[in-house]
């Protein structure tokens, strides 16, 4: 039998064809050889995840004795949790671990989570070269029943300055205040996501800061009287692309407002409600007022628009350039989701389900 030698230039495709190696798997495949090391190590160390300080305290060992290792990581993500109370105050020695990782250069996705969303402001002074940060998770899940020590942000316009290249901010389950800016400084900020923020002081256009549009903003929340108001300001003060606004609790009031008088009346594509109240009113004011919406999600058990309705209103011409519409599907009989579709069908519109 003919012996067969492996061409390493096929090492880097191999790595290239899956984008979900399992750390083990690349462990493993380090020991092969020194090809398959070099691969190996750029796939561990792009962006580590730390869940403890005794590992932060280990990594930044190891980088401290391979500083060849720095250059790799373009990422990091830190969620340590204390193994004891200690309050709101860190140990000296898990602090010092974490100085030295955010002081890497080349940290353009950066994820603060766990202890460090408390108060996470002054973790973010740590990080050394802000300018090249281009994605900020702080992410507050892991401490989120606290109340003591709540997971927390302050935002001013200091931070501002310090990420002067950030274009993707995701806030989860923190407490948010928003200090008002002295200066306009506008973000380069292009998708703001929030999740079960609940802002205690200041508006969202005030974390915009002059930002003239802003191509993705994603709000997740129980209430939908905590954001009400903040969204509108936010479509009023700048041009938004696209839109999803999501209310996990029921909500037997008036329909959510849209002004279609704002900077985001021309430039909203796409639009998803979920769980919010939905009337023929609003269904008929979003066919009026946008009329350059590509893609429309209305869905929930507080939709009270009918099957009939719909079919009527997409029928007679209403959302006239929407290509892709989504409905809630499942209150609905068969033939009632037959007669939408073929409303659809009719002026070209896709079904999304």
């Amino acid at each position: 039998m003919a012996h067969c030698e492996f061409v390493n230039d096929l090492i880097p495709l191999i790595f290239e064809s899956h984008n979900h190696w399992w750390p083990r798997d690349l462990l493993a495949l380090a020991t092969v050889s020194p090809c398959w090391l070099i691969y190996a190590r750029k796939q561990l160390y792009a962006h580590p995840t730390i869940h403890s300080f005794s590992a932060s305290t280990l990594l930044a060992r190891t980088l401290a004795d391979n500083p060849s290792l720095m250059p790799l990581i373009t990422g990091i993500t830190l969620r340590p949790m204390k193994t004891r109370d200690l309050g709101c105050r860190l140990e000296t020695s898990a602090l010092s671990s974490l100085r030295s990782l955010l002081a890497l250069e080349g940290l353009n996705r950066v994820t603060i989570g766990g202890e460090l969303a408390v108060k996470a402001a002054r973790f973010l002074k740590l990080i050394a070269v802000p300018d090249v940060v281009d994605e900020l998770h702080i992410d507050g899940s892991l401490v989120r029943h606290r109340l003591s020590c709540p997971p927390s942000l302050e935002w001013d316009e200091s931070i501002a300055f310090q990420f002067p290249n950030l274009k993707k901010l995701r806030l989860t389950r923190i407490e948010l205040d928003i200090s008002s800016p002295s200066v306009q400084f506008p973000l380069t900020i292009s998708s703001l996501h929030m999740e079960h923020v609940n802002i205690t002081h200041g508006f969202l256009p005030h974390l915009l800061n002059g930002t003239r549009s802003l191509e993705h903003l994603h709000v997740n929340t129980k209430d939908a009287a905590d954001y009400d108001e903040q969204i509108q300001l936010v479509l009023a003060s700048c041009g938004v692309g696209c839109l999803h606004y999501e209310v996990e609790r029921e909500r037997h009031r008036d329909a959510f407002v849209l002004d279609g008088d704002t900077c985001s009346t021309k430039s909203l594509h796409c639009l998803h409600l979920r769980g919010l109240f939905v009337d023929l009113g609003l269904a008929t004011g979003i066919s009026m007022m946008y009329r350059n919406l590509v893609e429309l999600v209305v869905c929930g058990r507080q939709v009270k628009v009918g099957a009939k309705e719909w079919a009527t209103l997409i029928a007679s011409g209403g959302f006239e350039s929407v290509r892709r519409i989504g409905l809630p599907w499942g209150n609905w009989r068969s033939e009632e989701v037959e007669e939408v579709r073929s409303a659809c069908v009719s002026r070209g519109i896709g079904v999304v389900m």
